[in-house]
């Protein structure tokens, strides 16, 4: 015969303490590492901090023109010429085969690109910057002369007064990509 027990009273005394988010995270090792790091530290805080901004301007969401979205997996948004990103900045409880990847995102290890690559006098390094951006489909345009938007890289350890964090960006992105007039694929 079971016994039946009531947990009330653990569920009632105990508390948990949120998870904490160390920056930087333990070492990495290699890409496939750093997509388990960042699903794992990095995506549920941006859905949650998404899902609160969204829910805080409900009353104006029309009015701002923006789209309820969340992020997940490259996997969660229709494909763009059979090309699968890292990442997707979706609409709200569409489905992947007919919600468009609003932002998608290519994650690369830092010792694979820098931003600063653009301007390296090493070959290779120019090959490898311009390899990254040929991967990319969300880039800001400027003109319509080619002219691009590149931002510098932002480091885990990121933050204090006035300095952009890493959640921050990728939160700010989303916010852009929710957007209803100001992004195209």
């Amino acid at each position: 015969m079971l016994k039946k027990i009531e947990y009330g009273g653990i569920l009632n005394s105990k508390q948990i303490a949120s998870d904490p988010f160390k920056s930087p995270p333990a070492a990495i090792r290699d890409e496939p590492h750093f997509h388990l790091r960042f699903a794992e530290l990095l995506q549920p805080r941006i859905r949650r901090a998404l899902r609160a901004g969204f829910e805080e301007l409900a009353p104006q969401l029309q009015q701002l023109s923006l789209v309820p979205i969340t992020f997940d997996g490259g996997g969660s948004a229709a494909y763009v010429d059979h090309f699968r990103p890292d990442t997707a900045f979706v609409t709200l409880g569409a489905t992947y085969a007919v919600s468009t990847n609003r932002a998608p995102g290519d994650m690369k290890v830092s010792w694979k690109w820098r931003s600063d690559y653009r301007h390296s006098q090493n070959l290779f390094f120019q090959e490898q910057y311009k390899q990254v951006l040929s991967q990319l489909i969300g880039v800001k345009r400027l003109d319509t002369n080619g002219s691009l938007a590149v931002s510098l890289s932002i480091p885990w350890t990121a933050g204090g007064h006035g300095q952009l964090t890493l959640l921050m960006s990728i939160w700010y992105l989303g916010m852009l990509a929710a957007e209803e007039t100001n992004w195209t694929l």
